[in-house]
């Protein structure tokens, strides 16, 4: 209903706002919850998709992705490349490890053995969850510098600039998408994935995505060009990562992937289009930004 989903809108907005602001462990916590949130909701997708992930392991890798991440935030801007390679050292650690735990338990485990297909549904879902939601803690940590934004009259940490930028890239695409797709589709785009988007509501989502990078990143210090590119490359990802998360759930049969946000869904069905652009946005950010 349309009064819920402005009513989680109204309360999540600002305090999401905040977080992006204070980053640090407040961040840190929100996205270890917003991680473990998705990962059971992910999980009872696969479940429905007649897989058993062994889900004390997605639990407990995901959290260590996390945490090793934010640990790692307060570095990641004054040590740059060194202190990125040996995170993504320990994230290759971790993911190994799960990988071991899986083939261990298929070893010991005398009822109901841990199937590849099992053990891959589980390394998928802390791959698209955690380490995909962690990127977005490595985005708020992306540098040292403030920004002074003269239209509010106060100074900003430039990773809060770029994280928000991109979550309002993508949700601006979202929202573009479903209006335009709703007032005006009538080609559909992948009808076997999800019969109710649209070819307008993605040409009108991927439109939204530039203009809203091109006009925050100019006012956050990014060139018109630099805005325009980032805005494109956050409109694909977005939708790739929303179609993605579609052909889940058409799968497993079922609407939405949760019920935790009224009006909206699951963790999943919101922060969709954010996963998939998190690590892009980063990895291009981190290269044109000092």
């Amino acid at each position: 209903m349309l009064w819920q989903r402005l009513l989680t809108a109204a309360i999540g907005i600002p305090l999401l706002l905040v977080l992006v602001y204070l980053g640090g462990w407040y961040l840190g916590a929100a996205i270890l919850l917003l991680a473990t949130l998705g990962l059971a909701e992910y999980f009872g997708l696969a479940a429905a998709c007649g897989l058993r992930p062994i889900v004390w392991v997605g639990y407990a890798a995901g959290a260590a992705v996390v945490v090793a991440t934010a640990l790692e935030g307060a570095i990641l801007p004054s040590q740059g490349f060194l202190a990125e390679a040996a995170l993504n050292d320990e994230l290759a650690i971790i993911l190994a490890s799960a990988a071991i735990a899986l083939l261990v338990q298929q070893v010991v485990t005398s009822a109901g053995p841990v199937t590849i297909a099992n053990a891959g549904a589980t390394l998928l879902g802390i791959a698209y969850l955690p380490v995909l939601f962690s990127c977005l803690l490595r985005l708020r940590s992306i540098s040292l510098e403030t920004t002074w934004l003269s239209h509010v009259g106060m100074s900003v940490p430039s990773g809060a600039c770029w994280l928000f930028l991109v979550i309002a890239a993508c949700w601006a695409g979202d929202t573009a998408a479903y209006a335009i797709g709703r007032a005006f589709g009538r080609h559909k785009l992948c009808p076997d994935i999800s019969p109710g988007k649209t070819v307008e509501g993605a040409a009108a989502a991927l439109v939204a995505s530039v203009v809203t990078a091109a006009a925050l990143g100019t006012w956050f210090g990014l060139s018109l060009t630099y805005g325009v590119i980032l805005g494109v490359m956050l409109g694909v990802a977005g939708q790739l990562g929303d179609l993605s998360k579609s052909i889940m759930k058409r799968q497993a049969g079922v609407k939405d992937s949760g019920a935790i946000l009224p009006g909206h869904g699951g963790i999943l069905d919101r922060f969709d289009s954010l996963l998939f652009s998190g690590p892009i946005a980063y990895y291009y950010l981190r290269s044109i930004v000092s």
